[in-house]
């Protein structure tokens, strides 16, 4: 999610608004051209929207695969 952010800063700092909207709709295009617009123009400013954030983890964050999770044989506890 960083990375997309300073992305989307440097291009709304370079370019304008309406190529880091261009930014956004291609790397998440479960955004709206709405939403889009709203996510672009929040970060200059801060943070972008909590609601727009999880929509974006859900798309750019895979699923976790159990399978390679670490297990331990035995929970950890310190030794006496």
């Amino acid at each position: 999610m960083d990375d997309l952010h300073d992305e989307v800063r440097e291009a709304v700092a370079g370019h304008g608004r309406v190529h880091a909207v261009r930014i956004v709709r291609q790397r998440l295009p479960v955004l709206s051209p709405a939403q889009a617009l709203r996510y672009v123009s929040a970060l200059p400013h801060g943070d972008a929207p909590a609601d727009l954030v999880a929509l974006a983890v859900e798309e750019l964050v895979g699923p976790f695969d159990e399978g390679l999770a670490v297990r331990t044989v035995r929970p950890g506890a310190p030794e006496r």
